[in-house]
């Protein structure tokens, strides 16, 4: 079916503090990005790997921190005993 219907797809909803946890690893990301360009500036030669060596070392686990990080601010709904 080339359109969807909109009651098919799950809705993502986050809390307050999820939402203010993804601007402030957009931000993380956006600094290493920075970092790693200028440290590749230095060696133009030899730029791509300037690169791609500091920017993945800080993005990996940035990335890591963001999956476990999203989860554990997730709303605790509580568990009706029985």
């Amino acid at each position: 079916m080339i359109f969807r219907d909109e009651s098919e797809n799950p809705r993502i909803s986050m809390n307050w503090r999820q939402k203010f946890f993804i601007v402030v690893l957009d931000l993380a990301i956006l600094v290493e990005l920075c970092i790693a360009m200028a440290s590749a500036s230095a060696n133009p030669e030899t730029f791509t790997p300037s690169f791609m060596k500091p920017f993945f070392l800080m993005f990996i686990p940035t990335m890591v921190i963001g999956f476990v990080g999203f989860r554990k601010l997730r709303d605790r709904v509580q568990q009706s005993a029985g």
